[in-house]
């Protein structure tokens, strides 16, 4: 993206504000300026880039065709213009003393986030983490700039607000109780017809119905799921003191004590795959703070899967 003498860097400020919020009430605030000086910045952009880069509506403002091609661009412009302008990196993390929001779905935290905890602590002692779970709130909250990064199952449905990045990969197995009637280590398709099912229950994944239930019907099983919960807590409880089964993400279950047991799945069956995605909201992808963040989950998936692979 060229910039020309006469556009300033603050008005750069003003429209990367205005693509993330999409307000200019927000953007004053998250500026420290009035609205009003906002309003006339907005003037002044649309002036030097002979569009109207935002179309006011009920409920705020929607970026134009030419505005979302800025969006794309403007990232790294700002970037590299606060580089020029600082004379150094805009993000050290050792002088970071934010807070720091992380949006994970349950499965892939339990396994996650003991190690991402370390590595960001380690680099960023002073930052405040917070590790949230992934609910349906989360997308809006990555497009307000209140949750840093999403991880998430792919594929996710997102809009083109947002970055989806494929970072790692999962796979499934079953766990139940460590006295289970079940003696042997793989659960085969007919067992299905007389164990019920525990499903975990991922926003925007899984909610829909239980993804092992609707590919067992494809076997004639009209498998149970008496239970479905977001809670990892209560699903654990609930297979410890039943003879329910419930698929589980590999990594997970290895984190799991004694008192469960983990058992393959029938290689008749085609079971899911899941790769792992790292969300951002398209605006802020290239912010140096988000490249360090993103580096860092992406180390601690990378270490975690090739030491159990």
């Amino acid at each position: 993206m060229a910039v020309s003498k006469d556009l300033d860097l603050n008005l750069l400020k003003v429209l990367s504000m205005l693509l993330e919020v999409q307000s200019t009430k927000k953007a004053a605030e998250r500026l420290h300026l009035s609205q009003p000086a906002v309003s006339r910045a907005l003037g002044r952009l649309r002036e030097h880039f002979s569009d109207e880069l935002f179309i006011r509506e009920a409920h705020g403002l929607k970026p134009t065709s030419k505005a979302q091609e800025l969006a794309v661009q403007l990232p790294a412009a700002m970037s590299m213009l606060n580089n020029v302008v600082s004379g150094k990196p805009v993000f050290e993390p050792s002088q970071y003393s934010g807070k720091l929001s992380i949006a994970v779905n349950g499965f892939i935290a339990q396994w996650l986030a003991p190690a991402l905890i370390v590595s960001i602590n380690q680099q960023a002692p002073n930052v405040e983490l917070h590790i949230l779970n992934w609910e349906h709130s989360s997308s809006a909250l990555l497009n307000d700039g209140k949750i840093h990064l999403g991880i998430n199952y792919s594929p996710y449905h997102l809009s083109s607000h947002f970055t989806q990045q494929t970072i790692g990969s999962d796979e499934f197995v079953f766990i139940c109780r460590k006295d289970h009637p079940l003696k042997q280590d793989t659960i085969f398709i007919e067992d299905f017809s007389r164990y019920d099912i525990a499903s975990f229950l991922i926003p925007n994944w899984n909610e829909d119905g239980a993804i092992v239930a609707q590919i067992l019907r494809r076997y004639g099983i009209d498998a149970r799921v008496p239970l479905r919960t977001n809670q990892l807590s209560i699903l654990l409880e609930a297979i410890k003191h039943s003879d329910m089964v419930s698929p589980c993400s590999r990594y997970t279950a290895e984190k799991l004590g004694s008192e469960f047991r983990t058992l393959k799945i029938d290689p008749k069956l085609t079971v899911p795959y899941s790769d792992i995605a790292s969300i951002m909201a398209h605006t802020l992808c290239n912010h140096p703070l988000h490249i360090w963040l993103h580096q860092q989950v992406i180390d601690c998936i990378a270490q975690i899967t090739s030491a159990r692979t």
